[in-house]
């Protein structure tokens, strides 16, 4: 039975705001798409370190990532074959990128957010946000991987909240992104969608230490 409030969403809509700390394009990749089912996907994938290389890494896990959603695997599995696919093709080398994705099921407002290796994503409703953090590792290391999802019911008026660990980690003195949490709870209404991910990027360029900048994403997703 689902809690009353929650059910069929009307319309979903997201903004987004990528910083790029070295030449060469982010190491962070994001993209958004249609799935089987009437479900929606928010990706983003953070390679290992930045530049072109980290480019190049997380765009090609987006890449498999979203070619095997879209043809209908199950994201457990889709998520197994993109770390056994990442392992083969760099054998001793040790590359690796996080996994961020959040599946939405619009006819039953049940959303999946599997979390590997990523930053916190956090749910604001109402006056309160939740940071939900990942318990899993990045994709590309061990073999045998073990999925961190969790799984939520949506409601018109719910925004939720996907970085990269350049936004989570820019204050060094703040390792649990509370001023996230705080600027979310007062500043979130009455903004358009990609102004608030970009004011929020820009807090956190702000708060990191000179010549420490790492890639930044934010990805903002509301439910109407």
């Amino acid at each position: 039975m689902k809690t009353k409030g929650y059910g069929k969403i009307e319309k979903i809509s997201s903004g987004r705001y990528m910083y790029a700390a070295a030449p060469g394009g982010s190491g962070d990749a994001a993209a958004t798409c249609s799935l089987p089912g009437g479900r929606l996907a928010f990706i983003l994938s953070d390679g290992m370190g930045k530049g072109m290389k980290a480019a190049a890494e997380s765009r090609t896990v987006l890449t498999w990532l979203r070619k095997l959603l879209k043809a209908g695997m199950a994201p457990a599995l889709a998520i197994k074959i993109v770390n056994r696919l990442l392992i083969e093709r760099h054998g001793r080398e040790e590359m690796f990128a996080t996994i961020d994705l959040l599946i939405i099921n619009k006819s039953t407002g049940r959303a999946n957010l599997y979390k590997m290796g990523s930053a916190a994503s956090y749910l604001l409703r109402d006056n309160w946000v939740r940071a939900i953090e990942p318990k899993a590792l990045p994709v590309g290391i061990i073999s045998r991987v073990s999925l961190s999802r969790k799984t939520m019911y949506l409601r018109p008026g719910d925004l939720i909240v996907m970085v990269s660990d350049g936004i989570t980690e820019a204050d060094k003195a703040d390792l649990g992104a509370d001023w996230l949490k705080d600027f979310l709870i007062r500043n979130s209404r009455g903004k358009t969608l990609r102004f608030l991910a970009r004011e929020i990027t820009q807090l956190a360029m702000d708060k990191c230490p000179l010549g420490s900048m790492d890639d930044m994403t934010t990805i903002i997703i509301k439910v109407q």
